[in-house]
């Protein structure tokens, strides 16, 4: 019976990767091209068979900028496209194509790299100057639309039977190899510290081979970090030592108060005697709190539920490879999430009679909750989940509704706030108590033209404050595609999202993530009864708040729709993973999140890793 079903798994295990094998790395093609452009704007390649029928999801699309000149994307399948339209810019730009190599395995790379090939490139509308040479194809235009056409040249096939067979053979023993070691792995979840394990190494390669700055904003948070190599009190917002700090906007991070730059500084200041670049020093310090995370899991099964969402999304491992203070705060969600949850932790023994614990646990409680208030806004949502969180296990009896308890949850609350304080109060007084004053003065004078106060509305960057410009919510979301926008961002966008899979990895991840979603809600209504279903509906209804409120500020305050901004929900199905862990512990369930896992592993992999900018110098 054992035997039998080992070769069950086998066989399902090999259809499953034999099928992501064949539908996203040996039926797609990556698009290798050398772009510059005098500005930053949408680079898109519509492709089509031989109705010349153009449709959004039929399209790659890069984000381009004359900060960088190597890009990647994914299209479809070449043996069935037959056109290409080529959109340089969505603005008034000049754009030079100096290379597009187009792969996929089965046949030779198609290269348009020479004067010859770039002339079959017919210019369309929007047009306003096209010219060919040795150096590339390039293209003016004073419109928002401009289009190039091309007619795919026929295909060079390449045998590599021998190749793609070995590939396969390695896949189904890979799969095989897991099946043999399904029941020691699955045992007690060990699987998440396996996952994570990889995972970390998949994120020490991000870190240490992506070069510097190709990360969103990384230079910002890496100048707010170094403040704090040689400094332990936060700056006056006029200081001119950290006038380097301030972005575009004329915002500084130094000036956000959250703590993850101070503790990142100080990591970097611990290992200066290894002489390593300060960016480097501080990827290694968010690839630590991964680790911290994963280690900790080793030891503690309930850790090993806790951790299993940071799993599920390549955007998270992504969050933890280059520098920025979402790393940070994600972790201390995921500690928190921890402490509210698990009924041996420090926090629950606090409020279970005749449970003992330490008042170095008390002090880490008080520490954690700290930390959560001086991160990022959006993680305040959070902290909302767990008060409507710790209003659930009140009514359904999981935590005592006492007077005792009640004091002891004021006087945690009431420590951490004081932390809280404490930190802000002080850089208020290095403020003069003015800051709000002096944040719009440095604003004025630190941000781009486009970004400043006292610039007329109509004269600012076209997306900031869209709503007063008479722009409406529905032009958000289906306009410009808010929704569509950060739903890629959450589940595999890289770079400045210049780094992007298919329509078809979306796709997948769309229905297997909605899928997923349904299958989860059905066993905690099914099997959780009214507890499972009201817990389901604060943890969605939290996550919707969320959501709504990152719209809100896209349509009011500046148009970004940014995945990151979507953090906390992580520790909100932290939390709810542990909770619902009986009822979600099936085949089903099982089976969504693995499949969850290895899609996310092929971004990561070659999405990510393959097309990130790479470090072009060796390290001495």
């Amino acid at each position: 019976m054992e035997h039998s079903g080992f070769i069950r798994r086998g066989l399902v295990l090999s259809v499953v990767f034999v099928g992501l094998y064949h539908f996203l790395v040996t039926n797609l093609a990556i698009v290798d091209l050398q772009i510059t452009t005098d500005t930053r704007t949408l680079f898109k390649i519509y492709y089509s068979d031989d109705t010349k029928a153009w449709s959004e999801r039929r399209a790659g699309v890069l984000l381009i900028s004359p900060k960088q000149q190597h890009y990647s994307l994914r299209l479809s399948n070449l043996k069935r496209i037959r056109h290409l339209r080529i959109d340089p810019a969505e603005k008034p730009a000049t754009v030079t194509v100096a290379s597009m190599v187009f792969s996929q395995p089965g046949f030779v790379p198609l290269k348009i790299n020479s004067l010859e090939q770039f002339q079959h490139i017919k210019p369309g509308g929007g047009v306003d100057t096209f010219t060919c040479n040795e150096d590339g194809l390039r293209v003016t235009s004073t419109s928002n639309d401009p289009n190039l056409f091309l007619q795919m040249p026929p295909l060079e096939p390449r045998h590599t039977a021998a190749e793609q067979l070995l590939r396969l053979l390695v896949l189904v023993a890979l799969a095989f190899a897991l099946a043999y070691a399904w029941k020691p792995m699955f045992e007690n979840c060990r699987i998440v510290v396996y996952a994570g394990g990889a995972v970390a190494v998949l994120i020490l390669l991000m870190a240490v081979l992506s070069g510097y700055n190709q990360h969103p904003d990384e230079m910002v948070h890496i100048k707010a970090a170094e403040y704090y190599i040689n400094h332990s009190s936060p700056p006056a917002v006029e200081d001119a030592e950290i006038a380097d700090t301030y972005s575009r906007y004329g915002v500084s991070r130094l000036n956000s108060g959250e703590i993850a730059y101070f503790f990142a500084g100080k990591f970097a200041r611990l290992l200066a005697p290894l002489h390593l670049p300060n960016y480097l020093t501080l990827r290694l310090f968010n690839l630590g709190l991964f680790c911290l995370l994963i280690v900790g899991a080793a030891y503690s099964n309930s850790l090993r539920i806790v951790c299993i969402p940071l799993l599920l999304s390549p955007q998270i491992w992504y969050i933890f490879s280059y520098f920025n203070s979402e790393a940070f705060a994600l972790t201390i969600t995921i500690l928190v999430a921890y402490q509210m949850v698990v009924p041996a932790s420090a926090w629950n023994r606090l409020l279970t009679a005749g449970a003992t614990y330490r008042l170095w646990e008390v002090l880490w409680i008080v520490f954690l909750l700290g930390m959560l208030l001086l991160t990022k806004l959006n993680f305040y949502f959070f902290g909302l989940y767990l008060f409507f969180y710790f209003l659930w296990r009140l009514f359904f009896r999981e935590t005592v509704f006492s007077r005792r308890n009640m004091l002891r949850v004021f006087a945690v609350a009431l420590a951490g706030l004081s932390v809280f304080a404490l930190v802000r109060g002080y850089q208020s007084y290095v403020n003069d108590f003015d800051m709000e004053s002096r944040l719009l003065a440095a604003r004025e004078q630190y941000a781009d033209p486009l970004f400043k106060p006292s610039t007329p509305l109509d004269k600012k960057f076209a997306l900031l404050q869209m709503k007063d410009r008479g722009v409406e919510l529905k032009t958000i979301l289906l306009g410009h595609r808010w929704g569509e926008r950060i739903f890629r961002s959450s589940f595999g966008e890289y770079g400045y999202t210049s780094v992007a899979a298919s329509y078809n990895y979306y796709d997948m991840v769309r229905w297997l993530g909605l899928v997923a979603l349904a299958v989860m809600i059905f066993f905690s209504v099914k099997d959780g009864g009214l507890a499972g279903t009201a817990l389901v509906a604060i943890t969605v209804g939290s996550g919707l708040l969320l959501l709504a409120a990152a719209c809100y500020a896209a349509w009011t305050a500046d148009f970004q729709a940014q995945g990151r901004y979507l953090l906390p929900i992580v520790g909100m199905c932290s939390i709810f993973a542990f909770q619902m862990r009986k009822q979600l512990a099936n085949l089903p369930c099982l089976l969504v999140l693995c499949a969850l896992f290895l899609i996310a592993s092929y971004s990561f992999i070659l999405v990510a890793l393959a097309g990130i900018p790479k470090l072009q110098t060796v390290l001495g």
